[in-house]
């Protein structure tokens, strides 16, 4: 039987615009401590997409959340999972593609990146009543057999606490919506 190798890590920042930046940093130290190249397209995607769930939640879910849960995992060394964990019951939803609007369009660039990138997004309601979007896409690690079990992010400020399990309940495709 094949196991399959899973590096998982968890954080937990108050739904606040100035903790954005911080979680983004410590995502990024997280993937680059897992052996994930810093310039590889998965994780200039995955800057680009926590940065986006985070700050839908600090923009529309923060009366229902006070902290926001980020969760990543490293799955064999092929894939990378982020989950973003809100308290708000309503699943985020792509603006109407207006092109000269200011704002709306963070999801549908989400959409477009997972889309090119052969990657999955998948939205599963949580028992407090909230949600996960969960974005699964393809990389590469530099050196899968030597992988850090990661960073040391307390300069970043961003709480991490290791091995969170994740168990699925009920997967909504956001795409479909």
């Amino acid at each position: 039987m094949n196991a399959q190798r899973r590096s998982t890590r968890s954080l937990h920042i108050p739904a606040r615009p100035e903790q954005v930046p911080l979680a983004r940093r410590a995502v990024l130290d997280t993937l680059q401590g897992w052996g994930v190249p810093a310039h590889s397209e998965a994780v200039q995607a995955i800057r680009l997409i926590a940065s986006e769930l985070l700050t839908n939640v600090v923009l529309h879910a923060a009366a229902a959340t006070e902290q926001v849960g980020v969760v990543l995992e490293l799955c064999d060394g092929v894939w990378i999972r982020m989950g973003v964990h809100d308290g708000h019951p309503e699943c985020p939803a792509p603006g109407d593609g207006d092109t000269e609007a200011t704002h709306g369009r963070g999801l549908q660039i989400v959409h477009a990146l997972i889309e090119e990138l052969n990657g999955v997004v998948l939205t599963e309601r949580t028992d407090d009543g909230g949600k996960t979007v969960w974005v699964e896409l393809p990389c590469r690690v530099e050196d899968d057999g030597d992988r850090d079990e990661g960073p040391d992010t307390a300069g970043s400020r961003v709480p991490v606490e290791p091995r969170v399990p994740v168990k699925p309940r009920v997967r909504i495709d956001v795409a479909r919506l």
